[in-house]
């Protein structure tokens, strides 16, 4: 009998240790309720068939335009310029084969985008296109480690007007905002992995799992509705009731069923019938 209760007591123990981990900020979780009425652009609006490609000027035009919310990504080139892009390399968008870090902003200006005629913009670009018209999710991209890219856009952003929330897959760059922006709304990002090994698979277990939360103390949760079935991420979300952003949502029924059940939804490849109304 003593022998059960001690190991009642362990797993208690080891469970509310768990939920400690796991625990967000909810102090602001009305601050963040506040951009569930918006749905966000994937990169923009951009579309293939018009010549419009992802995290591109035009792209970005046609979303503020439509009263839709920005999602976009920024990484810090080589000497030190903010730019909006997605992937690590340039090999999918520009045909080369060398990542955004390992080139100035020189460079990187030659390069265009899917054989457009547009080239990779900015982030002072984006931030003066849309001049505070919609919400902006602007997403850290850290994949060196090279926490330099958080200074530079705190003094980016520190003179743009408009609403704006960072977000990131890694929660060491958000741990950076929770010490040296306490302000700005941060949200982990997250999803379920391929399977894989050694450390690498630690580090996608503590992401999946959402044990990240002990770092970055999210204010929000941008996790991919596919793979939304976890135990982290429901206490998050029905325990402590941490605003949910959904990604990537990328048809209509989708769309609807992440609307009832969630928050903010991050789409693209359609476009939402309404438009803000929630």
């Amino acid at each position: 009998m003593l022998i059960l209760l001690i190991v009642a007591l362990a797993a208690l123990t080891l469970f509310l240790f768990y939920l400690w981990i796991i625990h967000p900020d909810t102090s602001r979780r009305e601050e963040c309720l506040a951009f569930s009425r918006w749905d966000f652009a994937h990169r923009g609006l951009w579309d293939l068939e018009k010549g419009i490609p992802e995290n591109s000027l035009p792209a970005f035009r046609r979303a503020a335009e439509r009263g839709f919310a920005i999602e976009l990504d920024v990484h810090l080139t080589r000497d030190g310029e903010l730019v909006v892009f997605h992937d690590d390399t340039l090999t999918r968008m520009c045909g080369r084969d060398e990542t955004v870090e390992s080139l100035t902003w020189e460079q990187l200006s030659c390069c265009r985008l899917l054989n457009t005629d547009y080239r990779i913009p900015k982030l002072s670009e984006v931030l003066k296109l849309v001049s505070g018209r919609v919400p902006l999710l602007i997403e850290l991209k850290l994949p060196t480690g090279d926490m330099s890219l958080c200074p530079r856009l705190r003094d980016e952003l520190n003179t743009y007007h408009g609403q704006y929330l960072i977000e990131s897959f890694n929660s060491l760059g958000l741990r950076w905002y929770r010490r040296n922006c306490p302000s700005v709304l941060r949200g982990q990002l997250a999803t379920r992995y391929a399977p894989s090994q050694g450390l690498d698979a630690l580090l996608k277990f503590l992401s999946t799992t959402l044990m990240v939360n002990c770092l970055s103390r999210p204010d929000f949760i941008a996790y991919n509705y596919q793979h939304a079935t976890g135990l982290g991420f429901r206490l998050n979300h029905r325990l402590y009731k941490i605003p949910v952003f959904v990604w990537t949502v990328r048809s209509r029924l989708a769309y609807t069923n992440c609307q009832e059940r969630y928050g903010a939804v991050i789409f693209e490849n359609f476009l939402p019938e309404k438009v803000n109304t929630r």
